[in-house]
């Protein structure tokens, strides 16, 4: 190799490095960040929350799920679900 074409080679390499740290950074400040700005992040706690499942086998099961302070009793199978009813909490 050219005493050019080594300078060449290692100015591609320099640049090449500072990219990739760049992106390194960048990725990191958004990890930290996440949350802190708007639209970014998990959201605040569910509305929605799963209290328990139930598999009745196959692709069926029942859900009792709470929205809101109310519990409802869910079906649900492979292709549809199903709101069965409002369940009274039993505090």
């Amino acid at each position: 190799m050219s005493g050019a074409s080594l300078t060449a080679t290692a100015s591609t390499l320099a640049s090449l490095l500072a990219v990739l740290f760049a992106l390194a950074g960048a990725a990191w400040l958004a990890k930290r960040l996440r949350g802190r700005l708007p639209g970014g992040g998990t959201q605040p706690s569910a509305a929605i929350s799963i209290i328990s499942s139930r598999p009745l086998g196959g692709m069926h099961s029942l859900i009792i799920a709470e929205a809101e302070g109310q519990r409802f009793l869910i079906g649900l199978s492979r292709g549809q679900i199903t709101t069965i009813g409002r369940l009274d909490r039993n505090d």
